[in-house]
């Protein structure tokens, strides 16, 4: 639940929300909760529960590997790791490392791959390349930040070709300082409006991956956007932004880092007025209330939108409150039996053409993450997994083949996994980054202030 002064504040002469501090959303949650624990006592009866019956054999162990505080009993602690969101890594054969977003950085690890043959990559572990500074993102924790870094994807296009460049990216080792130009291996999104990009090609031609700065490639801070989500279009060649900022939408940039017109990806859930009465293709304007652009995700010629619902502003409820999603708190999200409602997602072709809804059939509170199980996940290979953010962080497991859900990630005895402030959904590569039916997550636990990585596996 994003907030600002509380949760507001000026930044560059407008009001701009600040990431760290989200709004309770006191007014809708807790009227909720008043409304069905009334209802509840009044009949002497507990709130209907509407969770679907659990699978045979869904039973996932949680395993935390990195946090900001020891409390979590990770493998790593960094006090920087606040609200880990993004994820990436490389596909198998391709080396390199998860690439984890959260607060300023993107910290780097390899391994946790408990199948591999060589013992150097069954635990997780650091090399030289621990730490990226990402651009228009810090780790403050208080109404005072700039930002924090969200989406972070990997750019699969050879190093050498021209798709999304990097140049003069500094980066000191060895006693020298290098800049690097090259196609980007990393792209990171931040809630303040930028886009950076982190390259490892050396002015020789050689492979440099040692600590250091991300460069900007876009800012779109002074219109307003907010940029929550990344993922490349099936095509390799167009990079496509969640935009839930002043205008929410999908924004494309071609291969140079220039906007573009997005081409499809219309938002099939907004209500408002026509964006351009002379192309209908480009759909309705998002208004307070409708669901909106949270993130984006590519898998294979699949392209899913995860859509979260807006809110009015406080001020002017004819405007939504820019960069504020309506989800329901843990005890109102208890409270619905299952059933918050709040949010959908979509699948797209490779081209934006819509193919169809997924509402899941209201068990989505903020969803973010969206991938799909693996052979070897269980009951719930080849499920689409879809995360919620909002309330108490569950996995909603959906049928490929009907949109429907059959279940969530449930743990060891049985219940619903919850992971509060739930990001990231990622299957590792089996090679040097993670067992292939591996679930990794990252999370902004504590309203955002801590982070979390880890991984949730079939037991």
């Amino acid at each position: 639940m994003r907030s600002g002064l509380e949760g507001r504040r000026k930044l560059n002469g407008r009001l701009y929300s600040a990431a760290p501090v989200r709004k309770n959303l006191l007014r809708i949650s807790a009227l909720g909760v008043a409304l069905l624990v009334a209802a509840a006592c009044s009949k002497s009866e507990p709130v209907a529960d509407n969770y679907p019956q659990a699978l045979d054999g869904n039973h996932y162990a949680q395993t935390n590997l990195a946090a900001d505080k020891d409390s979590y009993k990770a493998q790593f602690t960094y006090p920087d790791m606040v609200n880990a969101w993004g994820l990436a890594d490389r596909p198998k054969g391709a080396g390199g490392h998860f690439w984890v977003g959260g607060g300023g950085f993107s910290f780097q690890f390899v391994g946790d791959v408990t199948k591999s043959a060589d013992p150097k990559f069954q635990k997780l572990f650091q090399d030289p390349l621990k730490l990226v500074n990402v651009p228009g993102a810090d780790s403050d924790s208080s109404d005072k930040s700039i930002g924090k870094t969200t989406g972070v994807i990997f750019n699969p296009a050879p190093i050498t070709s021209d798709l999304f460049v990097v140049k003069d990216q500094p980066v000191t080792y060895d006693g020298k300082t290098e800049k690097l130009t090259g196609s980007s291996r990393f792209i990171f999104a931040t809630d303040s409006g930028k886009i950076s990009a982190w390259t490892e090609q050396g002015t020789g031609g050689q492979i440099v991956r040692h600590d250091g700065p991300a460069n900007v490639v876009f800012d779109g801070s002074e219109k307003g956007m907010q940029f929550f989500g990344l993922a490349l279009t099936p095509s390799g060649d167009k990079l496509l932004a969640a935009d839930f900022g002043a205008n929410p939408q999908i924004r494309a940039f071609d291969k140079n880092w220039q906007p573009i017109p997005t081409g499809g990806f219309a938002n099939p859930f907004a209500t408002g007025d026509t964006i351009d009465a002379t192309d209908p293709a480009k759909g309705k304007a998002v208004k307070p209330g409708d669901p909106a652009p949270w993130n984006v995700t590519t898998i294979g010629k699949r392209v899913f939108i995860s859509y979260a619902t807006t809110k009015p502003d406080e001020q002017d409820a004819t405007k939504i409150d820019v960069g504020e999603e309506d989800s329901l708190d843990k005890a109102a999200d208890k409270a619905s039996g299952g059933k918050p409602g709040k949010g959908k997602v979509a699948e797209f072709d490779a081209t934006g053409k819509l193919v169809r809804t997924i509402d899941g059939d209201d068990r989505f509170n903020a969803p973010w993450g969206v991938t799909i199980a693996p052979e070897g996940f269980g009951p719930l290979s080849g499920k689409i997994l879809v995360g919620n953010f909002g309330g108490l962080g569950h996995i909603v497991a959906i049928d490929d083949a009907t949109g429907k859900p059959v279940d969530y990630l449930r743990n060891t005895t049985g219940k619903p996994i919850e992971i509060p402030g739930l990001w990231a959904l990622m299957f590792g590569n089996g090679e040097s980054l993670g067992d292939s039916d591996a679930l990794y997550f990252t999370a902004g636990p504590e309203d955002e202030k801590d982070g979390l990585f880890g991984s949730l596996r079939l037991q």
